[in-house]
């Protein structure tokens, strides 16, 4: 296994038990009680049927349940009454298994659940995939459904968005109009690969500058250098790199075969020779141009996800949970009423009168650590995490 994947792998095991060190998660994961009025709020990104059902199960088996974004933030304010024994089920990026694994189950079984979209990213394709329900009937065969993601339907389209936002199972909400992420400094990070061009990988390329516009994850080409990056909703000004430095490593990859040629074991290497030939050299945004490009992320997507569905957006998942205070203002004027986030520090759990803007989050893989009849100990859970991640699945 290549050093650096090893090394990933060192730091994601590592960083679970440095945030029970630090109380970063509520008592319940580590076999506590979970107190009257305390609402845990769990992310999702894509969805694989087996888990996903064992999970609703167990909520549904223990008589939690689920919130609306409206309900939940009617609670944080003091004017809504908490059930017993609530939860909030959250969707990020709107990845296509949405579709085809959440909206069946969550319907099986009666819940409900919040999608934070990116429209920029929702294709326009009108019709829509087989489920899990066409599996389970003997109409498609599992791969129909277990495959999009890989192959060319990472994300939702617009048909499946109003179809599900119609059933009453899922609403959408706003995960910025790019998720985009920018090049901050000069220091080459890596470059792009087929890998990274195809489905949700594409979301953490960072936008390439092509004349007057802007190339996001597919459309950027095979070769491309990948500067130090940070999200677009960051306080961080983008760097602009001069596109000469481009040229050459761009015109290496399709010389010598496109995507052919990153299956030689040098790729890497003949790659990083071209780029230390010459200076990174480029310009700064000025804070004025960083502002009106966040501005748009918080504006654009709130507006067509409106036009597309019909309803008010009012409620927002920051990219990587990261936001500036710049961002934030600029939520806080486009008519956002609260900010999804992931771990908040010194907040496990947002209790009623908690930040609205700043509303922790934990990860699906402790959903079943929930007081109940089935509760699995954080240890079996960990190390179906880990197994996990070993073997490249998110």
């Amino acid at each position: 296994m290549p050093l650096k994947r090893l090394l990933g792998h060192a730091r994601a095991a590592w960083e679970v038990p440095r945030d029970l060190l630090l109380r970063r998660y509520p008592p319940f994961v580590t076999g506590g009680a979970l107190p009257r009025g305390d609402v845990p709020v769990f992310v999702f990104h894509s969805l694989e049927p087996v888990s996903f059902e064992r999970k609703l199960r167990h909520i549904a088996d223990n008589g939690y349940v689920t919130l609306s974004a409206e309900e939940y933030f009617r609670i944080l304010v003091g004017v809504g009454q908490v059930p017993d024994k609530a939860v909030v089920l959250t969707f990020d990026d709107g990845r296509g298994s949405v579709h085809g694994v959440g909206g069946p189950l969550l319907r099986r079984y009666g819940m409900k659940g919040i999608v934070f979209l990116v429209p920029e990213r929702v294709a326009e394709g009108g019709e829509r995939g087989p489920t899990w329900d066409d599996v389970q009937a003997g109409r498609v065969r599992p791969e129909a459904v277990l495959g999009r993601e890989a192959n060319g339907g990472a994300f939702l389209n617009w048909a499946e968005v109003a179809a599900l936002a119609n059933s009453g199972v899922f609403e959408f909400e706003s995960h910025s109009l790019t998720h985009a992420r920018v090049h901050i400094a000069p220091h080459l990070a890596g470059f792009v690969t087929p890998d990274l061009r195809r489905g949700y990988a594409a979301l953490d390329l960072p936008l390439v500058r092509d004349g007057n516009a802007d190339l996001m994850g597919e459309e950027v080409p095979l070769g491309t250098p990948i500067l130090r990056s940070e999200s677009r909703l960051s306080e961080s000004a983008r760097f602009f790199e001069d596109p000469a430095i481009r040229a050459d490593c761009i015109a290496l990859v399709r010389d010598l075969g496109e995507e052919g040629f990153f299956l030689r074991p040098d790729w890497a290497a003949r790659l990083r020779q071209l780029v230390a030939r010459r200076r990174i050299v480029g310009a700064l945004e000025e804070r004025s141009d960083r502002e009106a490009a966040q501005a748009r992320e918080l504006r654009e997507s709130k507006r067509r996800i409106e036009e597309r569905t019909g309803r008010p957006v009012i409620h927002l998942c920051y990219p990587w949970h990261v936001s500036g205070p710049t961002a934030r203002r600029l939520a806080r004027e486009a008519g956002y009423r609260t900010a999804f986030a992931g771990k908040v520090p010194g907040t496990p759990i947002t209790r009623v009168g908690g930040d609205p803007l700043q509303i922790a989050r934990i990860g699906e893989d402790y959903v079943e650590l929930l007081p109940g009849r089935g509760r699995e100990e954080l240890g079996t859970v960990l190390q179906r995490k880990w197994s996990r991640r070993l073997h490249g699945r998110p």
